[in-house]
């Protein structure tokens, strides 16, 4: 106790110097804090998928060559006569235009094939997947929002589940994500597919 009391007037002597070792801490903890948290969030915390060690993305890279998207009917043919893989899904970043009631808005997405979600283990909160026959051209032109689209520009309506929606060009919204699902885009890895999340 005497030693506390002796470390606490010092450090009321020299103001300057405890002035210059708070602030030293407080700059570590945080850079600690930081480094941590982004640690954490990247490379500690799991996917939020079932099995997501079982997981893997595939690039094409020639030789001397950095990787690449795959083209599509490259990935056609993997899918068909793949021995390693349960399932081979495909998708690309994309955007979509929102018109409505509200300011018309650019909204990110990506274009999947129909067995995108089902290779994740990903079911939607609300209404249904992608079916297989929706996932040929000319197919029906059908999208899955994210939760917090859903929210924010829905107003977390159900009744948009079902429905052509004007306001994303005629699509008709079979489901809702759930509120989990990654808003962070990836690189792009495959050219093309043809179902849509926004």
């Amino acid at each position: 106790m005497n030693d506390l009391r002796f470390a606490f007037r010092q450090l009321l002597k020299n103001p300057g110097f405890t002035a210059v070792a708070v602030l030293t801490l407080a700059l570590g903890i945080g850079a600690n804090t930081t480094m941590f948290t982004a640690v954490n969030a990247i490379l500690l915390r799991p996917l939020p998928y079932p099995q997501p060690d079982r997981l893997v993305e595939i690039l094409e890279a020639a030789r001397q060559e950095s990787p690449s998207v795959v083209a599509y009917p490259d990935f056609l043919d993997w899918q068909q006569q793949t021995k390693v893989f349960a399932e081979l899904a495909a998708y690309q970043l994309a955007a979509f235009n929102l018109t409505g009631a509200d300011e018309p808005e650019r909204v990110p997405g990506l274009r999947v094939t129909a067995n995108f979600f089902r290779t994740l283990g990903v079911k939607p909160a609300l209404g249904r997947d992608f079916l297989p026959e929706e996932d040929t051209p000319g197919g029906s032109a059908v999208l899955l929002l994210s939760h917090r689209l859903w929210e924010r520009r829905f107003g977390a309506d159900p009744a948009v589940v079902g429905a052509p929606s004007r306001s994303m060009g005629g699509h008709v919204v079979v489901g809702v994500l759930r509120a989990w699902w990654p808003t962070k885009r990836r690189r792009r890895l495959f050219p093309w597919g043809h179902r849509s999340r926004a």
